[in-house]
């Protein structure tokens, strides 16, 4: 395969990636409509639907045995949806998008933060294995994954309202069309997935970057596309807190996912095959929660200045971030 056609493909991938993944929101957007859900909850479907390009991206590197990119993956994917999210929210300051979210987004964020400094224990400390080579870490991250995601349903059903009729958005279509289209473009939004993971290792063998630098922003972006796509057709919709909430949820379900590529891969502790800079990584992703974490609960009616200065670091803190890794993607 030459080089030009590996970059045709990826660029093919992207702009699939693009039209599957704001057909999917559509869809999630229908489908809470039409089962009069939260918006927090369709976050975790949706959330979960997005992050199918990253569970197969983790699965191929751990196929080839290259645990360090399952690794960063995940990890860059999460700090790259949290980048897409502040550009976004740059992008739509006059509606001023994070003023406009529910409790939901604010009770992800909370989980998104103990899970991801459950990882970063995981990567500085040498923890012994609980089952055969399985880290206690991993166990906790799934049992704080569902009982959380099970929290946050609970806290958001009782706030939720039944919609009038009239306005109702999705009248053609009935409930059974809502459901199967939204499964299709979720089957598809992997397919699509698998294809940016393996041009963007292509072109990274091309490149002959590190692994590290690879895994956390290379491959963690391109399969962090759909995210983005998804995020945009949600705020268009309006539907702030879904698309908001989707992010997240999609964050805490990738931190999550690391649990069963742990699983999967047999040598030992996945862990404990972790460079240095997945530590940066994630205390990366913490300092930009923590930042969205302020933007929502901070006054509101702020003047537009204002209003972007939060997103604006978060871009300097991904830059700053991108910058390490690449200088640590030797270790």
């Amino acid at each position: 395969m030459t080089n030009i056609l590996i970059i045709a493909l990826f660029l093919v991938a992207a702009v699939a990636a693009y039209f599957v993944s704001s057909r999917l929101a559509m869809y999630g957007d229908a489908v809470s409509e039409k089962t009069k859900t939260t918006s927090a909850f369709m976050g975790i479907i949706i959330g979960a639907a997005i992050s199918l390009p990253e569970l197969t991206a983790s699965v191929t590197a751990i196929a080839i045995d290259s645990p360090n990119i399952a690794i960063g993956n995940l990890l860059g994917s999460n700090l790259f949806n949290l980048l897409a999210l502040a550009v976004l929210d740059i992008v739509f300051r006059r509606h001023q998008v994070m003023g406009q979210t529910d409790i939901g987004s604010k009770l992800y964020i909370y989980l998104v933060i103990i899970m991801t400094l459950v990882v970063l224990v995981g990567l500085v400390l040498t923890l012994p294995t609980h089952i055969f080579h399985i880290g206690y870490n991993s166990v906790v991250l799934v049992l704080m994954y569902f009982g959380g995601v099970k929290w946050i349903n609970n806290k958001t059903e009782k706030r939720v309202k039944r919609r009038n009729r009239k306005n109702e958005k999705y009248n053609e279509y009935s409930y059974k069309k809502v459901i199967v289209r939204f499964t299709l473009f979720a089957f598809a939004i992997m397919l699509v997935g698998s294809v940016l993971t393996v041009t963007a290792d292509k072109i990274a063998s091309i490149t002959g970057l590190g692994s590290s630098f690879v895994g956390s922003f290379l491959v963690g972006a391109s399969t962090s596309l759909p995210d983005a796509v998804s995020v945009i057709t949600a705020l268009k919709l309006r539907n702030y807190s879904m698309g908001v909430s989707s992010l997240l949820g999609s964050n805490a379900f990738n931190i999550m996912l690391l649990s069963f590529t742990d699983a999967i891969y047999v040598k030992n502790n996945l862990f404990s095959h972790a460079s240095p800079s997945n530590i940066v990584t994630s205390v990366a992703s913490i300092v930009v929660v923590l930042i969205i974490l302020y933007s929502i609960t901070r006054k509101k009616e702020r003047t537009t200045f204002l209003y972007i200065m939060p997103p604006s670091l978060i871009v300097v803190v991904y830059a700053t971030a991108t910058l390490i890794v690449y200088q640590m993607k030797g270790m």
